[in-house]
């Protein structure tokens, strides 16, 4: 029997013949059934502390399928990209507000246009990735438990991708279903 480090088992209630194979805060699994925490009551999860548990026996659920979601941060390169961007645009708005002269004017409009372009490409560029930073889900790893038959299906959601405990409770689960 592995069992791990999880605060929050309070609320299971194991059969007499059931033993913890696998648990963490996103997944336990017994020898008898799947637990996953029920995403649709997170709100009372953060009142109460308690966390409200979804089951499924292990005979009626599918070996689970694991797959990457989310996207990497790129906050790096989008401060980077728009403080260039904001540079070059100060390069050419400061002198023309102080002193009414235009330096890139001088080289020429092709390429007072082309650096304009330039200039602007790269703020927009990293404001789109700052934004993206924020709005978009960080890097994780599903494991997905269908249930044949019209139920609901389970998902366990692990932080990063790859992530091993997830590689693991889907290892265990496969071995308690040839048992089963």
């Amino acid at each position: 029997m592995k069992e791990q480090n999880c605060n929050n088992l309070d609320n299971i209630e194991l059969d007499s013949d059931e033993e913890i194979q696998f648990a963490s805060e996103n997944a336990v699994l017994t020898n008898r059934r799947v637990f996953v925490p029920d995403r649709r009551s997170r709100k009372a999860h953060l009142t109460s502390g308690l966390i409200e548990w979804l089951e499924v026996p292990i005979s009626e659920s599918m070996s689970p399928k694991l797959k990457n979601g989310g996207k990497s941060s790129k906050k790096a390169l989008g401060v980077r990209c728009s403080l260039s961007g904001i540079a070059l645009l100060l390069i050419q708005i400061v002198p023309f507000s102080l002193f009414d002269w235009n330096i890139i004017r001088e080289l020429g409009t092709t390429f007072e246009s082309i650096y304009f372009l330039v200039s602007m490409l790269a703020l927009t560029a990293g404001l789109y990735f700052l934004l993206g930073s924020y709005i978009n889900p960080r890097p994780h790893t599903s494991v997905l438990f269908t249930i044949p038959g019209g139920q609901r299906d389970l998902v366990a959601t692990f932080p990063g991708w790859d992530n091993a405990e997830a590689s693991e409770l889907g290892r265990i689960f496969r071995r308690m279903k040839r048992t089963v």
